[in-house]
């Protein structure tokens, strides 16, 4: 029993070092990235939104998908993360923070009803050619990135509590 616990601990330990080495690295610049990603649209306000104006403030970018069970596990921890932002002066006025999803949660009508039901408080973008997500890593869901001045620095793949979301996003805002 003692071994299988130690090739559980070692397999483990293996899957989280590939999945650190997936996505885009600390300290990485993404601005160009950024800067000739196309625009994505608001699912709920229907605003087409261009990240590259967003790049003077820190950026928090979570990707999601609609079908994936930890995806929908981390939305009451986000919705908490989110009124964080949006309670704190300093952090609404310097952080922008987007959901963004692909295609393949479905058409709008359904990612808007997929909203109203899990009760998502933050905005959602949907990101109909997969461009960002392709040129930061993302290869697992859902994947948090903080980025500031174009640099990436902090990733998460896996969810996370909002608190400790908020701790490390204080970190990095002037």
């Amino acid at each position: 029993m003692k071994r299988f616990y130690v090739v559980l601990g070692f397999i483990i330990s293996l899957f989280a070092l590939c999945v650190n080495f997936s996505i885009a690295s600390q300290n990485q610049d993404v601005s160009n990235f950024i800067k000739y990603s196309p625009s994505m649209k608001d699912i709920v306000s229907g605003k087409e939104i261009n990240l590259k104006d967003y790049l003077n403030k820190v950026m928090v970018l979570e990707f999601f998908e609609t079908w994936c069970p930890a995806c929908v596990k981390a939305i009451p921890e986000l919705n908490k993360f989110y009124s964080n932002i949006q309670s704190d002066q300093k952090l609404k006025d310097n952080v922008v923070f987007y959901s963004i999803l692909s295609s393949s949660s479905g058409d709008e009508k359904s990612i808007k009803d997929f909203i109203k039901s899990r009760g998502i408080k933050y905005p959602v973008l949907f990101e109909t050619k997969p461009q960002l997500s392709y040129n930061l890593g993302v290869k697992f869901i859902p994947t948090l990135f903080i980025i500031k001045e174009g640099k990436v620095v902090y990733s998460k793949v896996g969810s996370e509590k909002a608190d400790v979301l908020t701790k490390n996003l204080l970190n990095f805002v002037k």
